[in-house]
C-alpha cells in the first residue's frame, strides 16, 4: 500500500542467518551491523547474534553485499549464546574510520557495548550493564542522546516490556555508571524513547507505550513522575517518536527538523504517523487530558515502527512493519504535511523492523523472511 505507482529499485539483497530485528550503517555506508532475535519455540529461549556485512559499490546502481562476521557470544572463550538483540545503535560521537563503537539491548534486560576494530577486522565486546534486576524483562529499544565528539558522558534511554524506562548515564572519564528508572511506568510494554534536542525539551526525553500513551520526563526534576502524559494522540500502542534537531542539527547524522521546537512526530500500531504541536499558549504544553494540536496525520498502511533520519532535514526513512519501508517528506507549512517519496515492499514479505540511512544509502530488514536489502532514493 502506497501513494506511489511504483517501488524503488533494490540494489542488493541477502538472507540473514537469523531473523533481523535492527540494523545500523556506518557513516560511509560500507558496513551494516545487524542484530538478530531467534526464538526457540521448544524451549522458549531467545538467542541473538550480531552479523556484520560489507557493502562495496562498482557504480551508483551496482552494490555487492557480503557477510563478513557473525558474533554468537560476548567473548571467544564462552560457548553460551548471548540473548536476543532487540535494538542496536552506533555511538556516533565515537565513530571513526578505524573504530565503530556500538550498543545492543537484549531480551535479558541488559546492554552490551562493542567495538568494531578495523585493524583487527573484528567485533570486540567491551562491557555489559544489567539494567533490569529481573532478567526475564526484555529491553525493547535504546536511544543515545546526541552530544559533541569531545563529550565524555554518554546517556542512553532504555525501554522495557514491564512498562518501565531507564536513563543510563556513563562517564567515560571516571568510569562511573548510573541507572535511574522512571517510577511513572506505562501500563503495558514501553516500546520507544526519544531525547529532546535543544529548545524547551533539551533536558527531557519522551517515552511511548503499548497503552497508547506518550510520556515526557524532565530529568532535572527527577524521574518519579512524568511532567506530561497523554493517551489521546493515537488509537493503539505508540512505537516510534521523533523530536527536531536544534542545537545539534546535522551532528552525528541527526538532521530531521520540521516545525518548531514544540513539535513531536509519533508513530503507532494504528498505522499512522502524526505531527503534533504540543503548545497550548505560548510555551505552555497541552494538559495530558487534552489531545494536543494535530498538524496532520497519515495512514502508511503498516505499524510505524521506526522514524529514521536521512540527510535531508525534512525527510525520514520509515519502517512500516507489514508494509515495507518508505521515505516520507514532512512539510510543516503545507496543507499536505506527509508526502511519500520512495516505497520498498518487494523482498520484505514480513515485518520490516530495522532500517538506517547513511551516505545516500538506505538499508532495511524484515524479520521472519530473514531479508536484508539495500537501496537508494
Amino acid at each position: 500500500m502506497s501513494d506511489l505507482d511504483h517501488e524503488t529499485q533494490i540494489l542488493a539483497s541477502i538472507k540473514t542467518k537469523f531473523p533481523p530485528c535492527c540494523l545500523q550503517l556506518n557513516a560511509s555506508a560500507s558496513i551494516i551491523l545487524v542484530g538478530t532475535y531467534d526464538l526457540v519455540k521448544e524451549t522458549g529461549r531467545r538467542y541473538g547474534t550480531i552479523e556484520r556485512y560489507s557493502l562495496t559499490s562498482s557504480s551508483e546502481t551496482s552494490i555487492k553485499i557480503e557477510l563478513m562476521e557473525e558474533v554468537l557470544n560476548v567473548d571467544d572463550y564462552n560457548d553460551k549464546r548471548m540473548s536476543a538483540i532487540l535494538d542496536l545503535k552506533i555511538i556516533r560521537q565515537f565513530e571513526s574510520d578505524d573504530m565503530i563503537s556500538f550498543v545492543t539491548c537484549h531480551s535479558t534486560g541488559c546492554l552490551n557495548f562493542w567495538v568494531y576494530d578495523n585493524a583487527q577486522d573484528k567485533i570486540i565486546h567491551k562491557n555489559n550493564i544489567q539494567v533490569t534486576e529481573d532478567e526475564s524483562v526484555l529491553l525493547t529499544s535504546l536511544q543515545i542522546k546526541n552530544t559533541n565528539q569531545d563529550s565524555t558522558v554518554l546517556q542512553i534511554a532504555c525501554t522495557a516490556t514491564d512498562g518501565s524506562a531507564a536513563l543510563v548515564t556513563i562517564n567515560n572519564g571516571n568510569g562511573d555508571e548510573r541507572i535511574e528508572f522512571m517510577e511513572d511506568q506505562h501500563q503495558l510494554e514501553c516500546w520507544t524513547a526519544e531525547f529532546g534536542d535543544g529548545g524547551c525539551f533539551e533536558n527531557c526525553f519522551f517515552t511511548g507505550g503499548d497503552d497508547a500513551t506518550i510520556k515526557l520526563f524532565d530529568y532535572r526534576a527527577g524521574l518519579n513522575s512524568a511532567v506530561w502524559s497523554n493517551s489521546r494522540i493515537h488509537d493503539a500502542g505508540v512505537v516510534s517518536l521523533k523530536t527536531n534537531a536544534f542545537d545539534s542539527k546535522g551532528l552525528n547524522g541527526k538532521t530531521y527538523h520540521s516545525g518548531n521546537e514544540n513539535s513531536l512526530l509519533s508513530g503507532s500500531y494504528d498505522d499512522t504517523i502524526q505531527l503534533n504541536d504540543l503548545r497550548m499558549m505560548g510555551s505552555q504544553l497541552y494538559p495530558g487530558s487534552i489531545r494536543p494540536a494535530n498538524k496532520d496525520s497519515k495512514n502508511l498502511g503498516g505499524g510505524v515502527w521506526r522514524l529514521i533520519d536521512t540527510e535531508e532535514s525534512d525527510e525520514l526513512l520509515v519502517c512500516c512493519m507489514y508494509n515495507g519501508a518508505k521515505i516520507v517528506k514532512v512539510d510543516y507549512d503545507s496543507d499536505e504535511v506527509f508526502i511519500e517519496k520512495n516505497y520498498v515492499k518487494q523482498g520484505h514479505n514480513s515485518m520490516c523492523y530495522g532500517g538506517d540511512y547513511r551516505n545516500k544509502t538506505a538499508a532495511t530488514c524484515s524479520f521472519y523472511d530473514n531479508s536484508l536489502q539495500v537501496w537508494k532514493k
